[in-house]
């Protein structure tokens, strides 16, 4: 079943319902449906604050990656330095 908004178009099919529109199809309900219909909204403003947020923290780790990788390429003398035992690590941090 489709509801329709003030000119017979069809919402959720095509164009862009109106805020009126929205609200005419809310009047319209029974009293009892609208805490669920809260509860969406709720949702779809929650869905789109988490969204927006984890774009933009991919960005930033991405970011630091590249900032590390850049880092890297412009000092390799600061590569670690990987050793076979623990003794060889306690000679080469012996002077330290």
């Amino acid at each position: 079943m489709a509801a329709t908004t003030g000119r017979g178009k069809k919402a959720g099919g095509m164009g862009k319902p109106s805020e009126r529109a929205i609200v005419a199809a809310l009047r319209k309900l029974p009293p009892d449906y609208l805490p669920e219909v809260l509860r969406y909204i709720e949702f779809l403003d929650y869905k789109i604050h988490v969204a927006r947020s984890e774009a933009t923290e991919e960005t930033a780790l991405w970011a630091a990656v590249e900032a590390n990788q850049e880092y890297k390429q412009q000092h390799p003398e600061e590569e670690l330095e990987i050793h076979e035992t623990g003794a060889d690590f306690l000679n080469s941090v012996a002077d330290l």
